[in-house]
């Protein structure tokens, strides 16, 4: 679910994003290379509630089918710390938990998605089931100023899921099954990147539906208990306000696609 992998390279820091992701090479328990994007918590606005986030995200996106970047675990040593010669860097990594949430990167054909790409025929679905996804679990991030999401030619990669499940922090949030819920994803500044193209289609909600009803309770609650315990107790009500809203979603999965389908009508 989160593999975890060790700091090894770091190349360098990535010249977009809030966090300021570093690119790493990593590798694994058998010792395979992974070239992947880091977020330190020194850098989070939440420090590892945001890891919290992006990680149980990430690992609802995968069974739910999105087209999400593999997720890591990234284990810091010290050793490996002290040799970054960045100062700067090397101060904010130490004053991280020492586990960093890591994603797979896309590659270099992948671009970020513009005003100017074509929501096409064949990627219709896939956007169909981000946008639920990120209604349901409150990611307000994936805006026409700040897309979180890559493209090459139909294809699809999300990424940036640290402002996710953070319904404690909005002043009159209501459940995404409750009508008028959404309504924050169709005007700017809160305008989902798919939210024009999908207006203009006819809408198959039979696959979201079975991928949300398909989600045992067992398989949710693994979310919370993959996170490490270098992420802290202070996380812990983070991840424990996910996994129920999760739940509560599956559970009132055809009122949150009413909502859906209400919005993009």
């Amino acid at each position: 679910m989160l593999q975890q992998v060790t700091a090894q390279e770091y190349v360098r820091a990535s010249r977009n994003g809030r966090t300021r992701p570093i690119l790493l090479v990593c590798t694994d328990a058998v010792g395979g290379e992974v070239e992947l994007y880091a977020k330190v918590s020194r850098r989070c606005d939440e420090g590892a509630t945001n890891l919290v986030r992006e990680a149980i995200a990430a690992c609802l996106a995968a069974d739910l089918g999105l087209p999400i970047m593999q997720p890591f675990l990234v284990d810091m040593p010290p050793a490996w710390i002290a040799s970054i010669t960045d100062a700067t860097l090397r101060a904010d990594i130490d004053a991280s938990a020492f586990i960093a949430f890591g994603s797979r990167i896309a590659g270099s054909q992948f671009a970020a998605w513009h005003p100017g790409v074509t929501l096409r025929a064949e990627m219709v679905a896939s956007a169909l089931a981000i946008f639920t996804f990120d209604a349901i679990i409150q990611n307000v991030d994936r805006r026409v100023e700040n897309p979180n999401c890559l493209v090459l030619g139909p294809n699809l990669r999300i990424i940036d899921h640290e402002l996710a499940f953070a319904q404690r922090l909005m002043i009159g949030w209501r459940p995404p099954w409750t009508p008028g819920a959404m309504q924050s994803l169709t005007m700017p500044p809160g305008l989902h990147i798919f939210y024009t193209g999908l207006r203009k289609q006819s809408l198959d909600f039979t696959p979201v539906r079975a991928a949300w009803s398909a989600l045992p309770d067992g398989r949710i609650d693994d979310y919370a208990a993959a996170l490490p315990s270098a992420w802290g107790g202070a996380a812990s009500q983070a991840a424990a306000d996910a996994i129920r809203l999760i739940k509560d979603a599956r559970d009132h999965i055809d009122g949150c696609l009413a909502e859906v389908q209400r919005v993009l009508t």
